[in-house]
């Protein structure tokens, strides 16, 4: 059984408003850690005159004294850090009943008891630096914040503009920066630490608690986190703050965590999808078809060259290099004939197959200036044979009505590309600005286009 609620009342010493609120935040974060301990407790509240109250108990009520909260108190105080620059003990410990927390306003008056869970310290931009800057903003159970309490005007509550962005105190915090969809990140370095490394393996979690702290209290949705294999052992730290791997890439894992757990999480799953291409490439005057034949998982005799799309590369460029690679044919893109969407492909990931028309670039012969189609080569470890195939056979074979032998979706892309007027039916390219200042124009696939005249 754990004892009668014991408070203390506390001093800020801090002239910076920034520190007083980042002082008190960072007490109250150590004693959350304190579960396992004799004593555990948070600060309640905080006044415009720079005090607070530290509300403790014992977990054992039949070996508790007031000495107890003195003890781990000043155990912190008297250590050379942040807080015990900026905090002092004004009173020695009292009992307290059982009722809620009280939580003052910028002018120092009541404006509602709750029950808190958790206690954050908001900026109010909108007050003079002759007023209190900080005031104390409670997030309930319920999921309710102390704007919603009666006697305060939630309209009141607004994020602080650029101009109000306060000046944070690295010696208790993470390095973050300002990132996407008002978010914050936090990049660790791969190198060898330092003894004034900033991620320090003893003060780490400590941190990076008090950051995700702040990062509730500037209102923002989201806090990621990039950590370098060199530095792993950090990440056990990190999934015991809730944050939970996003995507990894070499060697590099990136966390997250969503700071708003009341609503549903927005952050998008990472890489739902693969991007393919495959190439119909026909040369009408000889009526042949380019294909290939792979050295393993050959479904059908023949299949169109293609691959997977790079990143950053673009579709025309991707398919015109995967016909390049495994056949050694030159090639231009024409149009996009369809796309194939399917689910649980390679890493459980979706696939969109984007079925192109190539044209062959013929090789020049002869001093006469004729021109031939260029031989295929096989790609050495890929492809077990590329050929020209007669553009009959490949029809008969997709068409094939016996199950298991045709293609299907090869049948319905033939249909296309019988098709005289393709020019006025095929997805067409065309390259486009973007809106967004400073990103590049990409590409847009589109139906044709009728001209006017």
């Amino acid at each position: 059984m754990t004892s009668s609620p014991r408070e203390i009342m506390l001093q800020s010493t801090a002239k910076n408003h920034h520190n007083i609120k980042i002082a008190f935040l960072l007490l109250s974060t150590i004693f959350s850690f304190m579960n396992s301990s004799r004593v555990t407790g948070r600060i309640i509240s905080v006044s415009s005159s720079k005090r607070g109250i530290l509300r403790y108990h014992c977990k054992n009520a039949n070996n508790c004294s007031t000495s107890h909260g003195n003890v781990v108190l000043s155990a912190f105080l008297t250590s050379p850090s942040f807080v015990s620059r900026n905090i002092s003990v004004l009173t020695r410990p009292k009992i307290v009943g059982r009722a809620s927390g009280l939580f003052l306003d910028s002018a120092g008056g009541s404006f509602g008891i709750q029950q808190p869970s958790h206690t954050f310290f908001h900026f109010s931009p909108r007050q003079t630096r002759s007023q209190s800057q900080y005031r104390t903003q409670q997030f309930f159970s319920s999921g309710k914040s102390s704007n919603e309490v009666k006697g305060d005007n939630p309209k009141a509550q607004q994020q602080p503009s650029q101009d109000d962005e306060p000046e944070y105190d690295w010696d208790v915090l993470l390095p973050f920066q300002k990132h996407s969809h008002n978010s914050i990140k936090i990049t660790i370095p791969d190198e060898e630490p330092t003894s004034d490394d900033p991620f320090h393996i003893d003060t780490f979690q400590t941190k990076l608690q008090t950051t995700l702290e702040t990062a509730r209290t500037l209102q923002k949705n989201a806090l990621w986190l990039t950590v370098p294999l060199s530095r792993s052992a950090l990440l056990p730290f990190a999934h015991a703050l809730g944050l939970r791997y996003h995507h990894a890439q070499n060697t590099t894992a990136t966390l997250v965590l969503w700071l708003h757990p009341h609503q549903p999480s927005r952050i998008p799953e990472y890489a739902t999808h693969q991007v393919g291409v495959g190439a119909v490439v026909i040369h009408p005057p000889s009526n042949k078809i380019l294909c290939v034949r792979e050295k393993r998982n050959n479904y059908r005799p023949w299949k169109m060259p293609g691959g997977l799309v790079e990143l950053g590369e673009e579709l025309d460029e991707a398919v015109v290099r995967e016909v390049w690679e495994e056949t050694g044919v030159k090639t231009r893109f024409r149009s996009v004939l369809g796309v194939r969407h399917t689910h649980g492909m390679q890493f459980g990931r979706s696939d969109l197959y984007f079925v192109c028309r190539l044209e062959p670039v013929l090789e020049e012969e002869g001093r006469d200036g004729e021109h031939k189609l260029p031989t295929p080569i096989a790609q050495e470890g890929e492809i077990e044979k590329a050929a020209w195939v007669d553009l009959d056979e490949y029809r008969d074979m997709v068409n094939h009505e016996e199950k298991g032998r045709g293609h299907p979706m090869m049948s319905q892309i033939m249909k296309i590309v019988d098709q005289t007027d393709w020019e006025e039916r095929d997805i067409q390219r065309t390259l486009v600005e973007s809106v967004v200042p400073g990103r590049k124009a990409s590409p847009l696939y589109h139906a044709a286009i009728r001209s006017e005249d």
